[in-house]
């Protein structure tokens, strides 16, 4: 595996597979011109836990969903983030790939599990898959109330008196810092994901100037 920092963003090269975590420049007119020969397909996301087959780029930003999958090749499936996690993964031996957009709602909803389950019921095995995951917000510029946190633990089956400092921080009497990559890589390996099959750039969209944070700027962040 081969990362490489561009000006649209970091780029992934595996074998034949291309991923690109994006920054402030990976535009989709950008995007286009440096990928010629890529379709690319968007989907309208609202924070569900809903994944759906892209084969068309005629369906271009027409369907909602949160991830998406195909076996079609030149393909670009794109999914927007904005301090969300985007969870990219492929599949060598059937040659499927995905997107997902996952903020902490498709955290608690487990978008990603789910969507692991529909590419096994389309003939992938969770020994084969690869998983990247990209820039989002981390722990430290997490804050939420308690009762998120408690969505989002809910997903991995964690009470937060077992071990709670491997995914959350108290911040407060009624908030706290959550550690989303943790509990992604916990849901990962209870769906029966390798670890060493799991690659993150852990990098913070708020604190890192490169990226859109909503958080950090608000109205005023793009995607």
């Amino acid at each position: 595996m081969i990362v490489t920092e561009t000006n649209l963003g970091f780029k992934i090269e595996a074998g034949k597979y291309v991923a690109l975590f994006g920054g402030k420049k990976a535009n989709l007119a950008n995007l286009q011109a440096s990928f010629e020969n890529f379709e690319f397909i968007r989907i309208k996301q609202t924070h569900s836990d809903i994944s759906i087959l892209s084969n068309d780029s005629k369906q271009d930003y027409k369907i909602e969903a949160d991830g998406h999958f195909t076996q079609k090749t030149n393909t670009a499936l794109v999914v927007s983030t904005g301090d969300c996690i985007p969870v990219l993964m492929y599949d060598p031996a059937t040659e499927y790939i995905a997107a997902i957009h996952s903020g902490w709602r498709g955290v608690a909803n487990r978008i990603v599990p789910k969507t692991l389950l529909t590419l096994q019921r389309l003939g992938c095995e969770l020994k084969n898959m690869r998983i990247l995951i990209g820039p989002h917000i981390q722990l430290n510029s997490f804050e939420v109330s308690n009762d998120v946190r408690d969505e989002i633990l809910h997903s991995i089956q964690h009470p937060v008196t077992q071990s709670a400092d491997l995914y959350q921080r108290t911040a407060s009497n009624e908030k706290s810092f959550v550690d989303l990559n943790q509990v992604m890589k916990t849901q990962l390996q209870m769906a029966g994901i390798q670890f060493d099959h799991v690659f993150s750039l852990h990098l913070d969209t708020v604190t890192d100037l490169r990226f859109h944070s909503y958080r950090r700027d608000k109205q005023q962040s793009g995607r």
